[in-house]
């Protein structure tokens, strides 16, 4: 079998398979007598170690998860158990989405959750959005506009979650939860925390605002450009894959990070892109407590990021984090009803 890796640092999160491990796992999830001819692991992503296995009849996907020594914050534990748990729910999407064709999680043959996947054809969107045409962009923000709206539709039973990740019966519940977890997480980084403990105040006496969310909805959690493949062609260019789903949740489709980034990347240059987006979603109707809302989820969004960035070494980002928590803590109480 051949074997491409890619040149790594040495962290735990990081480490790559060997070919004996590869074909050990294949061996468990297609039969002893599968052909393995090739695996080249993939770049592009931050958390799992993956690979494009080619077997004797197909292409096949292997994401295999950081070891348990890898040093992992609270909102990147058991991703994979997590998004196993959360696939199902979405079937609207199964034609556009990787199929799971085994999953292992008993760390028998490596010390690593991991699954076989699909593969799924089609161009990373952002790998190739400087190529369209204005056309092509304006009818693929169209479609992803669509494509968010299939998932906000789909409705769970709790808030928070999914397996093994903890639920609530209520949306205060869950957003609290996130915000004390990201704060224990800056403090541990030795983050300045002064803004974040002053916004969970002023959110904590004003939790009924973020109870009239009352009916958990389905969030990709991660869904941006990186996570979509197109296809271009004579018909147009179209929205073919939507990959990475692991970091899914239920609760207020206006916290999922896709509005989030929507909200922080908008400029003139955008706005053309990002209207096609809204009149295929639907914009929902502003009032005082949807904007009292959409700051505790910028809150809860930077809450994740910033300490993402502080220990990977992207200080630009720590900086831009912190000055948004700030915007925070001056907005809120303006509006708070």
């Amino acid at each position: 079998m051949e074997l491409i890796t890619l040149e790594r640092d040495l962290s735990a999160a990081a480490r790559s398979l060997t070919a004996d491990q590869i074909v050990a796992l294949c061996r468990r999830a297609f039969g002893e007598r599968v052909v393995v001819t090739s695996a080249r692991e993939l770049g592009g992503g931050t958390f799992n170690t993956t690979y494009l296995v080619a077997l004797d009849e197909q292409q096949v996907i292997l994401r295999v998860a950081p070891p348990p020594e890898a040093a992992l914050s609270w909102d990147e534990a058991a991703l994979m158990r997590r998004e196993i748990h959360i696939q199902p729910f979405f079937a609207p999407l199964a034609a556009r989405m990787p199929r799971t064709l085994a999953a292992d999680f008993t760390h028998q043959l490596v010390d690593r959750d991991y699954m076989f996947q699909t593969f799924l054809p089609g161009e990373r969107w952002d790998h190739v959005a400087d190529a369209l045409s204005p056309e092509e962009a304006g009818a693929l923000w169209e479609q992803f506009g669509r494509v968010t709206r299939t998932i906000h539709d789909t409705v769970g039973s709790a808030f928070g979650g999914p397996h093994p990740a903890p639920e609530f019966p209520s949306w205060s519940q869950a957003v609290l939860y996130r915000l004390e977890r990201s704060l224990e997480t800056m403090s541990e980084l030795g983050l300045e925390v002064a803004d974040m403990t002053a916004a969970l105040d002023v959110i904590r006496a004003h939790k009924a605002v973020l109870d009239e969310i009352r009916e958990p909805r389905l969030m990709h959690g991660d869904l941006w450009l990186f996570n979509l493949l197109i296809e271009r062609g004579p018909p147009g260019a179209s929205i073919v894959g939507v990959i990475d789903a692991d970091r899914a949740f239920w609760g207020d489709p206006m916290a999922d990070w896709t509005m989030f980034v929507l909200s922080k990347s908008a400029s003139p240059d955008t706005r053309p892109l990002y209207d096609r987006f809204w009149q295929a979603y639907g914009r929902p109707e502003p009032t005082r407590a949807s904007a009292f809302r959409a700051v505790v989820y910028e809150a809860m969004n930077v809450g994740i990021a910033l300490p993402w960035a502080a220990r990977h070494g992207h200080d630009d980002m720590v900086r831009r984090g912190k000055r948004e928590l700030r915007e925070v803590v001056e907005a809120l109480p303006r509006l708070r009803p």
